[in-house]
């Protein structure tokens, strides 16, 4: 299994999940109970007298490059609801990006001789993978080719993996045709329940798997190999599900949710006296993983040109990516110079970040900007922190998309004022996808040079102390 081996902390990856904010939000709770937004940094600190004496500027540098993401927690533990991404898709401005699942099998009851009766007989062996209704990519949806293979190596509840982890697999595809080829159902045609033998079941991609694999694990009855879940965990070690094997255009293609608390594997089989028998093996409740790709061979070549400079340059545009794809650094290079005449107290410092709308080559109406991005500080060794306005809640923080403007907005004043008051190093900021571990949005937004389209903004308004 691949390591985490990059200086990013493992907090990184964790606060791409669904309780970031509510974490953010105990934390203002707890240490913040006093602020409002009515005693921003700056105003609190302020004589009565000097309370006009406010001025704005809009004027600040800021350097922006794009560089690639770190990778993300995405196993169980950050995907608690049991959702899981599969798909491809092809991007004109970024690549092809891919999600694949790493994932145990569970027995929902033990298994001992005679469980599946004298002589059972595999009659067929489906994969069914319940869908969740979300999808990423092009509307009108392209048929991709699901792979399934044999896992060589164990997983467990107790490791800690990654965007990045693999585990070592089998070669042989455990699907019926070498590949299933499915077109994916998402948005609307997802409310249309499937019937199987008779019955509705909910929406779901049901993939055929090799009778062979069936009859192993009907003939393993009364073997002790699938007698509990443990010695089935031990005989079975788990399955690697991928698009990857996909092939696509530029702009095709869609990355999927799918629920796995939900999915199962159904073996549906007949023995010496009884005919359509089924036992189901649950991927709920299991030791599992998504395994993000990305592939910028095709990508701008902006964004590869970004990806190969070493050094924080200026930049037109640049690119942030989910799925541990891409994130765009900025800097603040003469921040300083603020308090050249004397400290200053910032009373706001809002970030402002603009989608380029202005090329219809970005594609922007296929594949949409994250429904929000979120901030880190940088340390002096290359870590990251939450700063600290984030833990003054969403609602002071910022950071969601406004769909009429399309920019996301960002109040970083206590951050700013750190930066001023000494207390913190001005080694800039990272941009992300915010729940990028569990979405596959991306976004092109304009950098920080008065050229760009829409430039990015840094907004302070603030008071000179005397």
């Amino acid at each position: 299994m691949n390591k985490h081996n990059n200086s990013i902390p493992k907090i990184l990856s964790q606060l791409f999940g669904t309780k970031f904010f509510f974490i953010l939000s105990l934390g203002v709770s707890i240490f913040f109970t006093s602020c409002n937004e009515s005693s921003v940094v700056g105003l609190d600190v302020q004589p009565e007298n000097d309370l006009l004496n406010v001025s704005f500027e809009d004027t600040t540098s800021i350097y922006t490059r794009t560089v690639k993401g770190d990778s993300l927690i995405t196993d169980e533990t950050l995907i608690s609801n049991g959702n899981g991404l599969i798909g491809k898709y092809a991007d004109p401005v970024f690549g092809s990006a891919t999600a694949s699942i790493y994932t145990q099998l569970r027995l929902p009851t033990n298994i001992v001789a005679g469980s599946f009766g004298t002589a059972p007989v595999c009659d067929s062996i489906i994969l069914s993978l319940v869908y969740e209704g979300t999808a990423y990519g092009k509307k009108d949806k392209k048929e991709q080719k699901l792979n399934v293979f044999q896992l060589s190596e164990s997983m467990s509840t107790s490791l800690t993996y990654y965007s990045n982890s693999t585990l070592s697999k089998n070669t042989t595809d455990l699907t019926a045709a070498d590949g299933y080829i499915f077109k994916p159902r998402t948005g609307s045609s997802t409310s249309d329940s499937v019937t199987v033998l008779g019955v509705k079941l909910k929406p779901q991609l049901r993939a055929p798997l090799d009778n062979t694999f069936g009859q192993l694990l009907l003939n393993n009855q009364g073997t002790g190999n699938i007698a509990t879940n443990t010695d089935f965990q031990n005989f079975f070690k788990g399955m690697y599900i991928t698009t990857e094997n996909t092939s696509t255009l530029p702009g095709e293609g869609n990355i999927l949710h799918f629920k796995f608390g939900e999915s199962k594997i159904t073996l549906y089989y007949h023995n010496s006296t009884t005919d359509s028998l089924k036992y189901d093996f649950s991927l709920g409740s299991v030791a599992r993983f998504n395994h993000f790709e990305h592939d910028f061979t095709g990508a701008n070549t902006d964004l590869t040109n970004q990806f190969s400079t070493p050094s924080q340059t200026q930049n037109n545009t640049v690119y942030v990516q989910s799925m541990a794809g891409a994130k765009t650094k900025i800097e603040f290079p003469y921040l300083m110079n603020w308090i050249k005449e004397g400290m200053i107290g910032v009373n706001k410092a809002e970030l402002v970040i603009s989608v380029d709308t202005t090329v219809s080559t970005y594609m922007l109406d296929t594949f949409a900007a994250p429904a929000a991005l979120i901030l880190f500080g940088i340390n002096d060794d290359g870590t990251t922190y939450a700063i600290p306005d984030a833990f003054e809640g969403a609602t002071y923080f910022g950071g969601t998309l406004n769909a009429g403007t399309v920019q996301y907005r960002f109040n970083i004043a206590r951050y700013i004022q750190q930066i001023l008051d000494g207390d913190r190093n001005n080694n800039g900021l990272y941009i992300l996808a915010s729940n990028g571990a569990v979405f596959g949005n991306r976004a092109v937004i304009s950098g920080g040079p008065s050229t760009s389209a829409r430039p990015m903004k840094l907004n302070i308004t603030f008071t000179k102390l005397h």
